[in-house]
């Protein structure tokens, strides 16, 4: 039964590590294009900087790098190592702040044009 539980967890390395070196690759070949991640689209100002993506992007990498780090100092744990509350609640109010943003837009951006 260990043999069958290591060459799973080896299996979940490699496949994770591959998809990982796919992602990275297709980014640093211009296969996946960034050029518009921290703008805002579809507005009158096109193409301007979007400061709820920006918290919205910082509030999900620091969120994954805590996760992330979890994991690496405790290789040996038989669960997936839980997040703060405060880290969830600020997670959750980031893409919140985002997602408000966008409904706004949706429920009253059009009625600004035709005044």
């Amino acid at each position: 039964m260990d043999g069958l539980i290591s060459f799973a967890r080896w299996e979940m390395i490699i496949l994770l590590g591959g998809l990982m070196l796919a992602v990275v690759y297709k980014l640093f070949t211009g296969g996946i294009d960034m050029s518009g991640l921290l703008t805002v689209k579809g507005g009158p100002d096109d193409q301007s900087f979007s400061s709820s993506r920006a918290q919205m992007l910082m509030a999900t990498l620091i969120t994954g790098m805590y996760y992330v780090l979890q994991v690496i100092d405790n290789p040996s744990a038989t669960s997936l190592p839980e997040l703060p509350p405060t880290l969830v609640a600020i997670l959750g109010g980031s893409h919140a702040i985002y997602l408000g943003g966008k409904a706004r837009h949706l429920l009253f951006g059009k009625r600004r044009d035709n005044d």
